[in-house]
């Protein structure tokens, strides 16, 4: 097997001053911290970081800035993740990936020639990790617009049939339609008419959606209502979605019932 080691700072190095001789003269003392050592080890059953690469740039290319990525790992053990360190290495160098409170991390795009000697290692022992993708919108709900939702819609079908190479598909989901999630639901489409005025269509609740941020283990009365629109509704490109302002908005996903 093959290991990358690396000494991985616990802290960056932190520069003080350290006053002499009053205000005449200064010398700065640098404060050395414990270092950990780190076995970065590559997982040969984990996906070669060129092809998770080439989606990332293809979704920046083609997606229109409609779409993001972030990912999540797992212990397949279900042990803590408190003490797992991850790190995109390629060659000598290594870069550390910060991980949200959640756990969440996005990766960075390379070229492609750098994203071929690449690899995302982990300090945990070969086949102890999960890797979990999720699929963002970067619409946010006071922008969202039927026209948006089918634009959603169709750039998401096109780039998994027609722009994603086939050995990608499998990473970039079907999407069927946006979800829109809020804690009442409150929600409207809005839009005016030639010689009409302002026209509202509440929108119900689908009782079989649910909120992706909440876990699975959310208590049934506390979960979230939703609703999707799916960009066949025969209402105008006009309609705009007027909503709580704790709404989400997550991508529904084909037969995802």
């Amino acid at each position: 097997m093959k290991r990358h080691r690396h000494t991985l700072p616990r802290l960056f190095a932190l520069l003080t001053a350290l006053a002499l001789n009053g205000a005449q003269s200064a010398e700065e003392a640098v404060q050395q911290l414990e270092s950990v050592q780190v076995e970065m080890v590559k997982d040969p059953a984990a996906m070669p970081y060129a092809r998770m690469n080439e989606l990332l740039r293809q979704l920046e290319t083609h997606g229109q800035g409609l779409f993001a990525m972030r990912f999540k790992v797992s212990r397949k053990d279900g042990k803590s993740m408190e003490k797992t360190k991850l790190a995109l290495v390629q060659d000598e160098d290594y870069r550390p990936i910060v991980r949200d409170a959640q756990g969440w991390f996005t990766l960075p795009t390379l070229p492609p020639e750098q994203a071929k000697t690449a690899e995302l290692a982990s300090n945990l022992p070969k086949g102890q990790v999960a890797l979990e993708g999720r699929v963002y919108l970067t619409t946010p709900p006071e922008r969202l617009t039927l026209a948006e939702v089918r634009r959603i819609v169709d750039i998401g079908r096109r780039l998994r049939s027609e722009m994603l190479p086939w050995y990608l598909r499998w990473m970039f989901p079907q999407i069927e339609g946006v979800r829109v999630c809020s804690a009442q639901p409150a929600w409207e489409l809005q839009w005016r008419e030639a010689g009409r005025s302002l026209l509202a269509l509440p929108l119900s609740a689908e009782p079989k959606e649910r909120d992706p941020v909440q876990p699975k283990s959310t208590p049934a009365a506390e979960l979230r209502p939703c609703t999707v629109l799916r960009g066949d509704e025969p209402w105008p490109d006009a309609a705009r979605l007027e909503a709580p302002a704790d709404t989400t908005l997550s991508v529904r996903l084909l037969n995802a019932r």
